[in-house]
């Protein structure tokens, strides 16, 4: 069984969602992204990430969509577009952007949580759970 058939159930089994909304999110966008040929571990830990809350959900929901309009194969343009956002954002924001930006150029890769030092205290259980999120994906074959 390839990982994008074990990573949601593999998620749920951890408990790593923060509420379910999050989850809800997450299962929504799974469903069409998995499916995609710019799918990854990388952009499945983003999806994690935004699906915390419906702004960045919305935001990364509509990239998603901007994707598959543009028949795109690999994850580029939503580099692009993060690092558009890095500019924009404050910094415990800016941060979690770097943070999925990461995670797109360094498929397989979870950083470490030194970035949790870096976040006001309301930002470190998305962060936290993200990395582990990212570590339990990063596990699977």
């Amino acid at each position: 069984m390839a990982w994008r058939d074990k990573c949601l159930r593999s998620v749920m089994d951890a408990k790593l969602f923060l509420s379910t909304a999050h989850m809800e999110r997450f299962k929504e966008c799974w469903k069409l992204l998995k499916k995609q040929p710019f799918c990854t571990k990388g952009i499945c830990k983003c999806l994690f990430l935004a699906a915390w809350d419906q702004e960045h959900y919305q935001f990364f929901r509509d990239t998603i969509d901007e994707m598959i309009a543009r028949k795109d194969t690999d994850t580029s343009y939503m580099l692009e577009k993060g690092r558009v956002v890095l500019g924009n954002v404050a910094l415990s924001e800016r941060e979690l952007f770097k943070l999925s930006i990461d995670f797109l150029e360094k498929e397989g890769e979870t950083p470490d949580e030194h970035l949790l030092l870096k976040l006001a205290h309301h930002w470190v259980p998305i962060a936290d759970h993200t990395l582990e999120m990212g570590r339990l994906l990063d596990s699977l074959e």
